[in-house]
C-alpha cells in the first residue's frame, strides 16, 4: 500500500456507510474493477464507503478524493494480485481506512510526504519492511503492532537531510531480521535516516537482528523511555552526521551493546545520554563486532545519571583514538562490569570529565585510559594513579 499526502489508517468506526452491491467476495477472480467503481462512486457522493466481510482479489487502486473506508475488522481482507501494490492514495487530504486487513507485497505501508495519523495497526509477515514513510509533514505512527518483518519495522526517512517532527510512540516492535543482509541497513526495530526532530518514545522493541532504534544523521531526536530486549547489535544506535541527540529514560537489558553515540570522524556530535538503566549486556557477533559495552559517546557529550550493570566488556567508553572531544560522565552507577570507564588518551584525544560516579565491582580496572582498543594506563581510580592530562578525575567512589 503507497500513501501520499494526508491520510489516516485507524481503527476508528464509522457511523454511515455507501453499500455495495456490485463486488463479489471470496472468489477468485480479479475484483479491482469493481471495487475502484465503488471507490469513485462513494468519493463523489457521501464520501463514506462500507466494505462488506470477505476476500477480495485486487491490485492498482487508486483513492485521488477525500474518503472513509470501513471494513470488518479481521474480515475484510484485500488481497494483492502478483504481490503487487493493493492500494495507492495521492493529492488528496482526509482519508481514513479502518478495519481493513491488507494480504500479500513485500512492503506494508509505504508514505510520501504525508502527514496524519498511523495508529492501532498491526503489521506482519512483510518480506521487506512494515511501515516506511518518506517527507513527512506531522505524521504521528503510534499504537502499532510491528511483527515478524524481513528486513526493518518502522522507517522514518528525508530525501536530504532536514526537518520531518514524525512521532513514532507507544508501538509494540518485535521479530525484526536481516534477510537482505548489510552492516545496519537492514534488521532494526525503528530506523531513522536524515530526518531531523523526530521523537521515538514509549515503544517496546524486542528480538531485532541489529538495533531497536537506529538513528542515521537524523539532528535534533529524541528517544526517550523505549523498552528494549534482545538485539543482536547495538539496542540504540546514534550515528554519522546528527548534530543533537537526547536519549533519555531508557530500560535496555539483555543485547548485544547498549547505547552507542558515535561517528565523530563524520560530523556526528552533541548529545545528552541521561537516566537510561542499561543491564546484561553480552556482547555480539554481528559483521564482527564482538565489544559488549554498556555507553559509548564520542563528542559533545554528557553521560549522567545512568545505571549500566553487568556489561561484559566496559560499562562507559569515552571515545575512540583522536575522536574524543568535551566528554562528560558525572554521577552514574556502574556495577559488576569488566572495566568500569574506559577513556581515549589518544595522541590528538580532547578532554574529558569523569566526576561523581560510583563504580563497583569492576572485575578488571575501575577507569582505564585507551588508546583505541589497548589499555594505556593503570586503574586511574586507583590511589595514587597517575592521571593523564586529557582526563579530569573528582569525586569518584570506587568499590570492589
Amino acid at each position: 500500500m503507497k500513501v501520499s499526502r494526508r491520510s489516516l489508517l485507524s481503527a476508528g468506526a464509522l457511523l454511515s456507510a455507501t453499500p455495495l452491491t456490485a463486488l463479489a467476495a471470496n472468489v477468485t477472480s480479479d475484483q479491482t474493477t469493481r471495487l475502484q467503481a465503488a471507490i469513485d462512486l462513494a468519493a463523489t457522493g457521501s464520501g463514506v464507503l462500507s466494505l462488506p466481510a470477505g476476500r477480495y482479489q485486487v491490485s492498482g487502486l487508486q483513492i485521488n478524493a477525500p474518503l472513509q473506508i470501513v471494513g470488518v475488522p479481521g474480515q475484510t481482507i484485500l488481497i494483492a494480485e502478483d504481490r503487487a501494490t493493493i492500494l495507492t492514495i495521492e493529492d488528496t487530504r482526509q482519508v481514513d481506512i479502518s478495519g481493513l486487513t491488507f494480504e500479500g507485497g513485500d512492503n506494508g505501508l509505504v508514505l510520501s510526504k504525508s502527514g496524519g495519523r498511523i495508529f492501532n495497526n498491526e503489521f506482519r509477515l512483510q518480506a521487506k519492511t512494515a511501515l516506511h514513510a518518506r517527507d513527512s509533514k506531522g505524521l504521528e505512527i503510534s499504537r502499532n503492532h510491528v511483527h515478524d518483518i524481513g528486513n526493518n519495522g518502522i522507517q522514518v526517512w528525508t530525501s536530504t537531510r532536514a526537518e520531518d517532527g514524525t512521532q513514532v510512540t507507544n508501538n509494540r516492535v518485535e521479530r525484526v531480521a536481516a534477510t537482505d543482509g548489510g552492516s545496519g541497513q537492514n534488521g532494526n526495530g525503528i530506523n531513522v535516516y536524515r530526518a531531523g526532530n523526530v521523537l521515538v518514545s514509549n515503544n517496546r522493541i524486542s528480538d531485532c537482528a541489529y538495533s531497536a532504534i537506529r538513528n542515521n544523521s537524523g539532528s535534533n531526536c529524541q528517544i526517550l523511555g523505549n523498552s528494549i530486549a534482545r538485539t543482536d547489535e547495538v539496542a540504540i544506535y546514534v550515528e554519522f552526521s546528527f548534530e543533537g541527540a537526547v536519549v533519555s529514560n531508557n530500560m535496555i537489558a539483555g543485547v548485544a551493546f547498549g547505547i552507542s553515540i558515535t561517528n565523530f570522524n563524520e560530523g556526528g556530535r552533541l548529545a545528552v545520554c541521561s537516566g537510561n538503566v542499561v543491564r546484561n549486556i553480552t556482547g555480539g557477533q554481528t559483521q564482527g563486532v564482538t565489544t559488549g559495552g554498556g555507553i559509548y559517546a564520542e563528542a559533545d557529550t554528557l553521560i549522567s545519571n545512568n545505571v549500566v550493570e553487568n556489561a561484559r566488556d566496559f560499562g562507559i567508553g569515552m571515545g575512540w583514538g583522536p575522536y574524543c572531544r568535551n566528554l562528560s560522565a558525572q554521577g552514574n552507577l556502574i556495577k559488576d562490569c569488566a572495566t568500569g570507564i574506559m577513556v581515549s588518551v589518544s595522541g590528538g584525544a580532547g578532554q574529558s570529565h569523569i566526576a561523581g560516579n560510583i563504580i563497583r565491582g569492576a572485575r578488571n580496572a575501575s577507569i582505564t585510559g585507551m588508546d583505541h582498543l589497548e589499555p594505556v594506563t593503570g586503574d586511574l581510580g586507583a590511589a595514587g594513579a597517575k592521571i593523564p592530562d586529557v582526563v579530569l578525575l573528582k569525586d569518584n567512589v570506587v568499590r570492589a
